[in-house]
């Protein structure tokens, strides 16, 4: 009678999902699950659960998902978290880059004015020198 080597499957390892256990179980669940071949070769023999034990799986199952559900919602929650943090940090800088440019357009603004003022009162004083020197042009 020959011997088959065991084939190996390398599957991604699942820390975060599956432990150890887990993994066990799924693996003995499947064994259990496949058909059996008789001897005599002219009936094939079938694991069948009872209700109960269908109904203890499908409860150990559920288990897991729900676990694993509760996991990536918790995992999600932490990235929300996090990133609602980072988004206040943000603001916080935007808003006080607003602050500085709002204060630097107002010092901006009265030095406009300033120098307005400033261009009225010498175009006046201009115009005055103008008229003393018009009327010594003349003569």
């Amino acid at each position: 009678m020959m011997f088959e080597e065991p084939v190996h499957y390398h599957l991604p390892v699942l820390e975060d999902v599956l432990s150890p256990s887990d993994i066990h179980e799924i693996l003995s669940f499947l064994q259990t699950e496949l058909p059996a071949q008789s001897t005599s070769g002219s009936e094939t023999t079938r694991s069948v659960f009872t209700l109960e034990e269908r109904k203890r799986r499908r409860k150990v199952s559920n288990r897991e998902s729900a676990r694993r559900s509760r996991f990536r919602k918790k995992k999600h929650l932490d990235n929300l978290t996090d990133q609602v943090d980072q988004l206040k940090v943000e603001n916080r800088e935007l808003k006080n880059r607003l602050y500085i440019a709002t204060h630097q357009c107002q010092a901006a603004q009265s030095e406009t004015d300033r120098l307005i003022l400033e261009s009225i009162v010498l175009q006046q004083k201009l115009a005055g020198l103008c008229q003393i020197l018009h009327p010594m042009q003349l003569q």
